[in-house]
């Protein structure tokens, strides 16, 4: 049991480190600083994406629910659905200059990261869990992501600048130093600082219940050893009473002798 828990762990971290690799691949394809289309980078993509098919296609087939499965993995499973040849064949790119938006699926695997590091992390996963914080997290990484896709298309800025801008709005921080001109780019900008107000305010729930669920615990702990201590301290007195006693009657003995 210990062994296969051991080949789980190593499989999970195994899974992320080349789900990070894909991600990357997929930023500098997204922000054409490499060229996924031609060696050596279709092929390390195109090996990537043969484990994530078959990663994915042998935990189907043990998975007991088909269903279930496929809507608890539905990133996952659009992580490895080949867009980018689908929109080739239809030639949708072309009419609704979407096909650099399908690249963007690909980095639906760094979700995929935050639920193996859970495995890995059980305090994570659980202080994720509270709330539905995963959940929040998840909508964020995805608004963040076609926020900025759209606005590059939108504004014809480069993603890294576009994905930048998206990250400094969704946190508030606000820089100024890119500004959405456009009308659509200020409402997706308002939406940005609206996801994430809400996720900030979330945090704050999330941080409160957490350490309010882990006290009760530590709390009762605490109160079973304090009574432990008290029940110590009850015997220790009563058989310092009986060597009191047990002395006294020797002390008389040796009187009387």
């Amino acid at each position: 049991m210990k062994r296969k828990w051991l080949f789980e762990d190593y499989y999970d971290t195994t899974i992320i480190i080349l789900a990070l690799i894909s991600v990357i691949l997929a930023l500098l394809g997204f922000a054409e600083m490499v060229d996924l289309d031609n060696p050596p980078y279709n092929i390390i993509d195109l090996l990537l994406w043969g484990v994530f098919v078959v990663d994915y296609g042998w935990r189907f087939f043990l998975s007991k629910e088909k269903w279930r499965f496929i809507i608890e993995n539905i990133f996952d499973l659009l992580a490895i659905l080949p867009l980018n040849a689908i929109f080739t064949v239809f030639r949708l790119g072309r009419i609704f200059r979407l096909a650099r938006l399908t690249k963007l699926l690909k980095l639906t695997r760094l979700l995929r990261i935050v639920g193996l590091t859970g495995k890995l992390e059980r305090k994570i996963s659980r202080f994720l869990r509270t709330n539905g914080l995963l959940y929040i997290l998840y909508v964020n990484i995805f608004i963040v992501l076609v926020g900025s896709s759209i606005l590059s298309v939108v504004e014809e800025k480069s993603f890294s600048d576009s994905l930048w801008w998206a990250l400094v709005t969704v946190t508030t921080v606000g820089y100024g130093d890119i500004v959405p001109v456009s009308l659509f780019g200020k409402w997706i900008a308002v939406l940005l600082m609206l996801v994430g107000i809400s996720t900030i305010g979330m945090l704050t729930s999330t941080l409160t219940n957490f350490f309010v669920k882990e006290n009760p615990d530590e709390q009762i702990k605490l109160d079973k050893l304090h009574d432990e201590l008290s029940s110590q301290r009850i015997l220790i007195k009563k058989q310092s009473e009986k060597i009191e006693e047990l002395h006294r009657m020797i002390k008389d003995l040796v009187e009387k002798i």
